[in-house]
C-alpha cells in the first residue's frame, strides 16, 4: 500500500469511528488510541535493541575473511 492509500485508508477509519460518537466518547477512543501507539512503539523498539544487529555480523564476517 503506497503512503498516500495508507493515509486516506486512516482518515476514512477515523470518520467511520467517530461517526455517532459522543465529544466525550472521541476523546476517550483518541487516549485509548494513542496509549496503543505507544505501546506498540516501545515494543517494536525494544524488540529492535534485542535482535543482533545483522551490520556488525557482516562487518565481522569481512574482517575475519581478511585476516
Amino acid at each position: 500500500m503506497c503512503p498516500e492509500e495508507l493515509a486516506a485508508f486512516a482518515a476514512s477509519l477515523a470518520i467511520a469511528i467517530a461517526k455517532g460518537k459522543t465529544t466525550d466518547e472521541l476523546d476517550l477512543i483518541a487516549v485509548l488510541l494513542s496509549q496503543i501507539s505507544s505501546t506498540l512503539a516501545t515494543i517494536s523498539i525494544q524488540k529492535s535493541n534485542l535482535e543482533p544487529d545483522s551490520s556488525k555480523e557482516e562487518k565481522s564476517a569481512v574482517v575475519a575473511e581478511n585476516e
